[in-house]
């Protein structure tokens, strides 16, 4: 369950300190790119995680087959949220949207299938 917060803190604090970083080295990091991003990379990654979280007293095969669920789920709706928001004309074709999109998905990704792999109860069994 920590994970429902832990993403969308990591995910912010990447973000805000890669901006910082562009402004440093004197570049525009568009704000508005950057959090449209974030949003739509959080919302995702916490959709992903749903399916393994409500299947995580099934047996191994059923996490294994909700995790990867869960992962493609994230990449679905990283591209379809992405694209809406292209559509609306939320964010500019052109703009840097699809960079901070990318950096902020692999991130996601990652904290996604660590959290996966840590609901499991057999992994905590394993530790006694």
């Amino acid at each position: 369950m920590k994970t429902l917060l832990l993403i969308p803190l990591v995910v912010g604090a990447a973000l805000a300190a890669a901006a910082a970083i562009c402004r440093l080295a004197g570049l525009a990091p568009h704000e508005r790119d950057l959090i449209v991003a974030a949003v739509v990379v959080v919302v995702a990654a916490e959709a992903a995680f749903l399916p393994a979280w409500l299947l995580r007293r099934g047996s191994p095969a059923t996490q294994a087959q909700a995790a990867l669920g869960g992962t493609v789920v994230h990449l679905l709706l990283t591209i379809l949220m992405a694209a809406a928001v292209m559509v609306a004309r939320v964010v500019e074709p052109s703009s840097s949207f699809a960079f901070w999109l990318t950096g902020a998905y692999w991130l996601s990704l990652a904290l996604l299938v660590w959290s996966l792999t840590a609901i499991s109860p057999g992994r905590q069994k394993a530790g006694n």
